[in-house]
């Protein structure tokens, strides 16, 4: 348990603090986290206790997008059976906008 969460608070931390890797990245993630602090997003450790919720596994990935002024979360959850599955939510909501299971190519 302190490993999974040392690691799940090492990745919110990088999903906060990562060195850009372009010059609009470093605005989104600042625009992101003043949207945190405003209450218009929900943030990363609600979203991901969602996720566990639904899709029990490991989370083994967190990628942001921003599409038309909406931030997006894309999580990669390796299940218990080794089957991964791409979950994307809606950050202001936690809605689920998509879901790719890797089943679905059998």
């Amino acid at each position: 348990m302190l490993k999974r969460l040392t690691a799940l608070a090492l990745l919110s931390a990088l999903v906060f603090t990562a060195p850009p890797s372009k010059g609009d990245d470093n605005h989104d993630l600042d625009r992101l986290r003043d949207a945190v602090n405003r209450g218009e997003v929900m943030p990363l450790s609600a979203l991901q206790e969602e996720v566990r919720r639904a899709f029990p596994g490991e989370i083994i990935r967190v990628k942001l997008d921003e599409d038309d002024g909406r931030f997006i979360y894309e999580f990669k959850v390796l299940r218990s059976n080794g089957r991964l599955v791409e979950i994307e939510m809606d950050a202001r909501d936690g809605r689920v906008l998509d879901v790719d299971n890797d089943d679905d190519d059998d």
